[in-house]
C-alpha cells in the first residue's frame, strides 16, 4: 500500500469514527446527553496513544475559573488499530465517550470501573 493510500484509509477511519461519535451522542440517555452538549468533543486522527479518549478541564460544577471549555478528545488511530471490525469499533467508541463524559460528571476511575465503564 502506498503512503497516500494509507493516508486515505486513515482519513476514512477518522471520518467513520466521527460518524460513530455523532451516532453515540444522539442515542445517549439523559443526563449523559445533556452533559455532552456542554462539552467540546473532537476526534484526533493524528496522535497514536494508548488512550482511546481524554477528558480535559474541570468537572461539571467545579468552581475553578477555567479559561477553556471542558473537552473530550477521541483518539481515532488507537481505536481503529485495536478494534478493526465496525461492530467492535462502534461499541468501543460509545464506551469511550460515556467514560469520558463520566469524568466530566466528576466520576473517578474507580467509580467508572464500578459502573462497568473502564
Amino acid at each position: 500500500m502506498s503512503r497516500s493510500q494509507g493516508e486515505n484509509r486513515g482519513a476514512d477511519r477518522v471520518a467513520e469514527i466521527e460518524r460513530l461519535v455523532e451516532e453515540a451522542l444522539r442515542t445517549l440517555p439523559e443526563p449523559l446527553r445533556g452533559a455532552a452538549e456542554e462539552l467540546v468533543i473532537s476526534v484526533d486522527g493524528t496522535r497514536t496513544t494508548g488512550l482511546y479518549g481524554l477528558f480535559e478541564g474541570a468537572p461539571r460544577g467545579a468552581h475553578d475559573a477555567e479559561v477553556l471549555p471542558p473537552r473530550i478528545t477521541i483518539y481515532a488511530r488507537a481505536l481503529a488499530t485495536d478494534f478493526p471490525t465496525r461492530r467492535a469499533l462502534k461499541s468501543e467508541v460509545r464506551k469511550t465517550l460515556v467514560h469520558e463524559i463520566g469524568h466530566y460528571l466528576g466520576l473517578e476511575e474507580s467509580d467508572l470501573i464500578e459502573r462497568g465503564l473502564e
